[in-house]
């Protein structure tokens, strides 16, 4: 129940980046690509967020993993919110796109390597990989419309 639940609310999660994305592609009109991007973005940010707060919650399992891998969980974790408050500063949207790219790939990257150290279940690996691939799709697209 609980692994369906988490696929059908991380899938649902990936909805406002395709449709943020979307709003970007439909209108010229500033009106509407504004706030588009704006919500994109910021959007961005908090789900960046997010991950974080997720891979801080495994990392402080003692179950599992190593005490040093576990460290290096937490400093991910940290780094990725961080990075995400920062690409709210970037000083245009084609830099806070790419950068909201390169993080949501970055933080896939931390949590497969999470998982290869046992922090993380096969499942919720599985389920990340295909979130961040609708993610960075939308983002990837929004990029080549801005650029």
């Amino acid at each position: 129940m609980i692994r369906r639940l988490a696929w059908f609310l991380a899938l649902a999660g990936a909805v406002p980046f395709v449709l943020a994305t979307a709003a970007i592609w439909s209108s010229e009109a500033s009106h509407v690509r504004v706030p588009a991007i704006t919500a994109l973005v910021t959007y961005s940010a908090v789900i960046l967020s997010f991950l974080g707060g997720i891979e801080w919650g495994l990392a402080i399992r003692d179950e599992s993993g190593t005490e040093s891998t576990r460290a290096i969980a937490l400093g991910l974790s940290t780094v990725s919110s961080l990075a995400a408050w920062a690409l709210l500063w970037l000083p245009n949207p084609v830099w806070q796109v790419g950068a909201a790219l390169a993080l949501i790939v970055g933080v896939w990257a931390s949590d497969q390597w999470m998982a290869g150290r046992g922090l993380l279940p096969t499942w919720f690996v599985d389920l990340r990989t295909a979130a961040s691939a609708v993610v960075a799709a939308s983002l990837a697209a929004a990029l080549a419309k801005l650029a």
